[in-house]
C-alpha cells in the first residue's frame, strides 16, 4: 500500500497547533513553558521522547506507561510503530491530559504516533527529526527488536541525545552494540542496570565495614542474564581486590539474580518482595519492590547526562 500524500513535519506540527487551539484559551502558553496562569489547560513539555516499538506490541499497555511517565516527565511523545511489509507510512496526533489532585486545570502533553514499514525508516527519520522540541533533551526509547535486527540503528541514533534500552527484552542491542553507542558519544541507559539499583544499594550498605575476599552472584538457569553481568562488572570495578564470580543454578531460568554469597559471613536471597539475608548469625529482611517499566523509565528519564558508574560497568563487560 503506497502512501499517496507525503507526511511532512510541518503538517504534523500544524495539526498539533490546531489541537491546542481547540483545547486552550488564547492566553495559554506555548510548548516548553510550564508556568502559565490563565486558561483551563496547561501545555507542558520538558523533553522529546521518541519510542521505537514493534507494531504488534500491546498499544494499551504502552500508552498507559507513557501516560504515567508524563506526570513526572512531561514530553512531546513520538511513538514509531514498525511493521512488516512494504511502502506503508501513516501518522496521527493527539493530546494526553490529566487533572492533578486538588487542581482545576488539566495538564496536557502532545503525542504523535507514526506507523511505518521498515523500508520507509529513512522517511521516518526525516519526519521525526524536525518534530523535536527545540532546546530540550531528546531521548530515544528502543523497544523494537525489528529495528535492531534490520541493522537500522545508524539511521535513528542521531535523533536522540540519550538512548534507553532494556537488555532483558528479546531482540535488544547486545552489550557490544551498547558499548559502541558509548564510544560514539551517546548517553546510554539500560533498564537492566536500573533494575538492580536497590540490590546494589543494599549490598553497598552491608559491605560498608570491610572488603570481602570473595563474592559469588547466583543466578537462575544456565546462562547469566544482563542484571547478573552488570552486578559482576560493578563489583569488580568497585572492589578490585575481591574475587567476584557467577554461579548458575542450571535447569530452567532466564539468568536473573537469585542470591549473593559474601565470604562465609553474608548470604542474600532474593524474592518478589525484596531480600532476606543472614549476617553474623542474624536473619534480616529488606524491602525491594519489583519495579515496573514506568518506574524504571522514570529513573532513566531523570538522567540526561553520562552516568560514569554505569558506563564503567558496561565498558568492563565489553572489554
Amino acid at each position: 500500500m503506497t502512501q499517496e500524500k507525503p507526511i511532512k513535519p510541518d503538517k504534523i506540527l500544524k495539526e498539533l497547533s490546531e489541537i491546542w487551539s481547540s483545547m486552550a484559551k488564547p492566553d495559554d502558553t506555548q510548548a516548553g513553558d510550564t508556568s502559565a496562569q490563565g486558561g483551563g489547560v496547561l501545555r507542558a513539555c520538558a523533553m522529546t521522547l521518541i519510542s521505537f516499538v514493534d507494531d504488534e506490541e500491546d498499544s494499551q499497555s504502552l500508552n498507559e506507561t507513557l501516560a504515567g511517565l508524563m506526570k513526572e516527565h512531561p514530553s512531546r511523545s513520538v511513538v514509531v510503530r514498525l511493521r512488516e511489509g512494504e511502502d506503508f507510512l501513516d501518522a496521527r496526533v493527539f493530546a494526553q491530559c490529566w487533572m492533578p489532585f486538588g487542581h482545576r486545570r488539566q495538564i496536557c502533553c502532545e503525542q504523535i504516533e507514526i506507523t511505518s514499514s521498515m523500508n520507509r525508516l529513512a522517511d521516518v527519520a526525516a519526519i521525526v527529526g524536525p518534530l523535536a522540541v527545540p532546546d530540550l533533551p531528546r531521548v530515544i526509547l528502543l523497544r523494537s527488536a525489528r529495528i535492531v535486527r534490520a541493522g537500522a540503528l545508524r539511521k535513528i541514533l542521531p535523533l536522540g541525545d540519550k538512548i534507553i534500552v532494556d537488555s532483558n527484552r528479546a531482540g535488544a542491542p547486545c552489550f557490544g552494540e551498547l558499548g559502541g553507542l558509548l564510544d560514539a558519544g551517546h548517553i546510554t541507559g539500560d533498564l537492566a542496570w536500573t533494575r538492580i539499583t536497590g540490590l546494589r544499594a543494599l549490598l553497598a550498605g552491608l559491605l560498608d565495614n570491610g572488603i570481602p575476599g570473595s563474592i559469588n552472584i547466583e543466578y537462575s538457569g544456565r546462562e547469566a542474564g544482563p542484571e547478573a553481568r552488570y552486578m559482576e562488572a560493578w563489583l569488580e570495578s568497585a572492589l578490585p581486590a575481591t574475587k567476584v564470580g557467577l554461579k548458575g543454578s542450571g535447569g530452567d531460568g532466564r539468568g536473573g539474580i537469585s542470591g549473593i554469597a559474601v565470604d562465609e559471613d553474608l548470604r542474600i536471597r532474593l524474592n518478589d518482595g525484596g531480600a532476606e539475608y543472614d549476617m553474623h548469625g542474624m536473619h534480616q529482611r529488606a524491602s525491594m519492590s519489583k519495579c515496573t517499566d514506568e518506574e524504571l523509565l522514570n529513573v532513566e528519564l531523570g538522567i540526561v547526562i553520562h552516568d560514569p558508574v554505569f558506563e564503567q560497568a558496561l565498558n568492563r563487560i565489553t572489554a
